[in-house]
């Protein structure tokens, strides 16, 4: 988990130069099932471009009311969140 980040997408964002940097070709996310297939499509998309592989490796736990209703509104951001991380990905590879 990267502490700036308040997106999965800005985590995805801003995890992937510490593993590009340590040369880490595999990680495992660990996120709750109902969120692991927005943190998979984020996670894949920015850090297969980097040849690093991903695994999900969700907890066994119960979804909340709450939790259903925050992943399905957070479905209408996410191509808009991506794109976002994207952009701060190139303006990082831009600064360096």
């Amino acid at each position: 988990m990267e502490p700036t980040a308040s997106t999965t997408a800005e985590n995805a964002a801003r995890t992937l130069p510490l593993l590009v940097v340590r040369q880490i070709e595999h990680a495992i996310v660990i996120c709750s099932p109902l969120h692991v297939y927005r943190t998979r499509w984020f996670f894949r998309r920015l850090y297969a471009t980097h040849g690093i592989q991903t695994t999900f490796a969700p907890p066994r736990v119960v979804p909340t009311p709450s939790a259903v209703i925050w992943e399905l509104g957070a479905l209408t951001v996410r191509s808009r969140q991506l794109r976002a991380a994207e952009e701060e990905l190139e303006r990082g590879q831009r600064q360096q």
